[in-house]
């Protein structure tokens, strides 16, 4: 039985990603820990989305006993179309026990980071942030941003203009430079107000200062390109959080020598307070000891999203979050006793549905001229993952405890989209707002969200328009109008199957909170909704680009992108070396992980789990399947033949 269990959870982690770049030498904790324990392929459930596949690997339930088959979940008594999908990683929404408190049930301690499952459920888990949007802390007060004197929609744009009616003016081989800078708060409120000065020490503009008004006496910090600042601490007075002390940084990042090319990073605010932690003595605790709360997602969106930011400084603040989050994990089940750990980090989903489509052939938007240079930001991040996962590799005893890094689901780049809405029209399914721009689904025959599309049905759904003596017509319709859906450039069936609810069972979905109707789009083919209105896009099927997970069949891969999740498990109990067949690709779920670790941890299974231990992974269980010596059973007997010739069938309906 292991000492402690760690679940270290990245969010499309890919396999076929993993594999390459191992093999190329850049992942070296990757290497060593498959090398010490076991890789596989996990398969999604349906969907391959981020929220229903977290709460399966906490669970090892699937989606319809848990309850989030979409992004959120809709029940008979919800109101046309409501899914909740604030809601969508709350356990408020989730119906399965978590594995925390299964563990809580049986006398241990765990702690969450970044998860899913808030709020807490039992007194026997601390929990450090909570997913609200899987990029986004629920905590920040205030988001990253770049101030920038470039012409680009991304960012802070700021004016420099000469300096005047400033105090104690630094000497300046060029004209002292001024602007405001501006903290705002990421809900209504008021946050802090600089003055910048930059000036020349050099023959070039070269520092830079950030003031309390025009008052070189009242700075804040002052910097060289290239430098960080430390730590700064204000208030802010918020609609949220009310007033709050939050500490921040900045990097001066650019400047040209005329001053007219400026770059300026800000990074996020997070209260010094300690609430992000549901103990918020132990979060003042981590404040103290580590120094203030680093979740740097929103950074990364700064370069991946708009390009406004350099590689450097987001390489030093994912490396400063991984440093923080290890720590700040040590700590809390050392100040705890906690046995159980399990985080979410959501790096790999980030930036591969900007990325993967421009590296990936398949994608609408690979191009050979941007392909070099998708894949070289690939390795970057992947190696930023490497090394995350070497701050707790640099703690963890792996002879006593097991680590297991896994994702819910990988990353495919997109060629189509398929519009339910558009087909739907033309049937008289669906009605429109007055004013066109979107689906009135409560005055609709049917809503869909996601894999799932339901009846608004009389009796059931609140704002049921559709009899219940047409409901069997209806449903058979559309299902058979789904079915024969093609591309019109190809021929392809743009779904890979559409089930009835009772049929649904065999794909691992069932109980009250499917949808009428369950379905996966073919390789390649994503979702939409009623955007395509405002879109002015009246096609069925038509060219998208994009990366997209959810939609697909959860074994879809090409050679670099794939739907596939990631497990990889190492430590006590664990064997060595084992490394996924061909035959048993898709073999292991995302709903395995929660029995397989509770087993080593010497705990029974969440109560509602429905995976299985995978036995062939552990010392004590594995086992080579028997030996077989296939001897013929067949008798020369005389056959009966029909006279009329017919089908083959059962061999108990042939002759004799």
């Amino acid at each position: 039985m292991a000492k402690k269990v760690a679940m270290l959870g990245m969010d499309a982690l890919m396999p076929t990603l993993l594999e390459r770049f191992v093999e190329e030498g850049v992942l070296p904790n990757f290497k060593g820990l498959i090398e010490q324990g076991c890789f596989c392929r996990l398969r999604s459930v349906i969907p391959a989305q981020t929220p229903s596949n977290w709460q399966t690997i906490a669970t090892g339930a699937t989606p319809g006993t848990h309850s989030v088959v979409v992004w959120g979940a809709h029940r008979p008594e919800d109101p046309v179309p409501e899914c909740h999908r604030e809601e969508a990683f709350s356990s408020g929404i989730c119906l399965a026990e978590y594995i925390w408190e299964a563990a809580a049930r049986q006398g241990k301690r765990s702690v969450v980071v970044n998860y899913a499952g808030y709020p807490p459920t039992t007194d026997e888990v601390v929990f450090l942030d909570r997913i609200y949007r899987p990029a986004r802390s629920y905590y920040d007060v205030a988001l990253p941003t770049v101030y920038h004197t470039l012409n680009v929609d991304a960012g802070e744009g700021v004016r420099f203009s000469e300096a005047e009616g400033w105090t104690c003016l630094p000497s300046s081989r060029r004209p002292p430079l001024e602007a405001e800078v501006k903290v705002e708060p990421s809900s209504e409120g008021e946050g802090p107000r600089y003055m910048a000065l930059l000036w020349a020490e050099g023959d070039g503009y070269d520092t830079l200062a950030l003031c309390r008004g025009r008052d070189m006496g009242r700075s804040v910090l002052r910097l060289k390109v290239g430098e960080w600042s430390g730590w700064v601490k204000e208030t802010f007075t918020t609609e949220e959080m009310g007033e709050v002390e939050a500490a921040f940084r900045f990097k001066f990042v650019e400047c040209s020598p005329d001053g007219r090319r400026f770059r300026l990073y800000r990074s996020e605010a997070f209260p010094t307070d300690g609430r992000f932690c549901s103990d918020p003595e132990l979060g003042r605790k981590l404040v103290e000891e580590l120094g203030p709360y680093v979740h740097a997602m929103m950074t990364v969106a700064l370069r991946v999203r708009g390009g406004i930011l350099d590689w450097d400084t987001v390489d030093e603040a994912l490396s400063d979050e991984a440093v923080w989050w290890s720590e700040a994990s040590r700590v809390l089940m050392e100040e705890t006793g906690a046995e159980l750990l399990y985080l979410h980090w959501h790096l790999p989903d980030l930036v591969e549905h900007k990325l993967v489509p421009l590296a990936d052939p398949t994608g609408t938007e690979y191009s050979p001229e941007r392909s070099g240079w998708a894949w070289e930001e690939l390795r970057r991040y992947y190696r930023a993952m490497d090394r995350f996962l070497g701050e707790f590799l640099r703690w963890m005893d792996l002879e006593e405890e097991v680590l297991a890094v896994t994702s819910d689901h990988g990353m495919p780049a997109n060629r189509k989209a398929v519009s339910l809405v558009n087909a739907f029209l033309e049937r008289g399914w669906l009605e429109l707002s007055p004013d066109g721009t979107s689906v009135d689904w409560a005055r609709s025959k049917l809503f869909f969200e996601q894999n799932h599309l339901w009846i608004n049905l009389e009796g059931r759904e609140p704002t049921g328009v559709v009899p219940p003596e047409e409901y069997s017509d209806l449903r058979a319709e559309v299902q058979k109008l789904m079915r024969e859906m093609k591309d019109p450039e190809t021929g392809e069936h743009v779904f890979a199957f559409v089930l009835t609810r009772e049929e649904a069972p065999v794909v691992g979905l069932w109980g009250e909170n499917v949808g009428d109707l369950v379905f996966c789009y073919s390789g390649g083919y994503r979702w939409s909704g009623d955007e395509v209105l405002r879109m002015g896009e009246g096609r069925v099927v038509f060219p998208c680009g994009g990366g997209n997970h959810g939609p697909m069949l959860p074994t879809y891969e090409t050679e670099v992108g794939s739907v596939y999740g990631v497990l990889v498990l190492a430590g006590r109990g664990v064997r060595k070396g084992v490394a996924e067949g061909p035959s048993e690709k898709g073999s292991r779920c995302t709903a395995d992980v929660a029995p397989t670790l509770a087993y080593l941890l010497g705990m029974d299974p969440p109560a509602q789990n429905e995976g299985r231990v995978l036995q062939e992974f552990l010392e004590d269980l594995a086992h080579e399947g028997p030996r077989r010596n296939l001897v013929p059973l067949g008798r020369k007997v005389r056959q009966e033949r029909p006279r009329v010739p017919q089908l083959k069938g059962d061999v108990t309906d042939e002759g004799r």
